[in-house]
């Protein structure tokens, strides 16, 4: 299958966990809204600002950046950043801490009053369980070690939304969310999944956005192959170096090419290419 073959699969069966897909979804400002009210339903929100997709902040020019998969405020001035995570990469917590410093960036003005500055709730939903604890909603703030109970408000919260869960924990809408990005029939034919399967549909039709996101897999096919043949290139140096050294100790042609071919696990016509580098070397 060749690269834009590929490309076009990928757009077929992207679903909602598919990041492209959840960020043009989820800049429906009902939809967003609605799952916002429903993670958060004590915050008591009825308002937010359009919704921003695939926001890029970065600091400085040599620290790393982030990319919000959606980035919004509501009417408290709480400021939201919810991301879509297919694989877990077992770095989640730090990526949060670091996804919530960019969230405050700019809320610091010069001269401002720190006890001023915006709630900020960064919010992940997994389609793994990110604790191995089996929850559906996970929740985190600072406490002190001393007194557990004491919660400290700095005005960051983290919150993780595991979709692979089975459990019913969360509430309704909230869950037609998770089961939709699980591919789960969720047996709700209420309003919220309507209007979710709805926009789905309306994102696949988008000529214009299929269009991006055949862009954006085909450079993502790019960086794939150069980091590979990277990697190839560096561990051909590796092998021509092991074969020098082993010339330098004395080894014939056939010792060496029977080294990288037993013990190496290279193809003989491989080995014999490394050995040729390593002579010319």
């Amino acid at each position: 299958m060749n690269r834009l073959a590929k490309a076009a699969r990928a757009w077929t069966i992207a679903g909602l966990e598919n990041d492209f897909i959840f960020s043009k979804v989820m800049t429906d400002p009902a939809i967003c809204l609605t799952i916002i009210q429903n993670i958060l339903p004590d915050l008591a929100i009825t308002r937010i600002t359009p919704p921003l997709t695939q926001q890029t902040i970065t600091p400085t020019n040599d620290a790393k950046g982030v990319r919000f998969d959606i980035a919004t405020t509501d009417d408290h001035d709480n400021r939201y950043d919810i991301e879509m995570q297919v694989a877990d990469h077992h770095n989640l917590a730090q990526r949060v801490r670091y996804y919530q410093a960019m969230n405050a960036l700019d809320v610091y003005d010069k001269g401002a009053n720190y006890h001023d500055a915006n709630n900020s709730y960064v919010i992940f939903i997994c389609c793994f369980d990110p604790f191995r604890l089996g929850a559906q909603f996970y929740s985190a703030n600072k406490h002190l070690n001393e007194f557990p109970g004491y919660r400290v408000l700095d005005g960051a919260t983290d919150i993780y939304l595991n979709a692979s869960s089975h459990r019913h924990e969360v509430p309704a809408k909230l869950q037609t969310l998770l089961d939709q990005v699980a591919h789960r029939d969720s047996g709700q034919d209420d309003e919220f999944g309507v209007k979710l399967r709805q926009r789905i549909a309306t994102v696949k039709h988008n000529k214009e956005w299929r269009a991006d996101f055949m862009r954006l897999s085909l450079a993502e096919m790019d960086h794939e192959y150069e980091l590979k043949e990277a990697k190839k290139q560096g561990q051909d140096q590796a092998l021509v170096q092991l074969a020098a050294g082993l010339i330098n100790q004395g080894q014939s042609a056939d010792q060496v090419q029977d080294f990288l071919t037993s013990v190496m696990m290279v193809s003989p016509a491989q080995a014999r290419e490394y050995y040729q580098q390593a002579l010319r070397g």
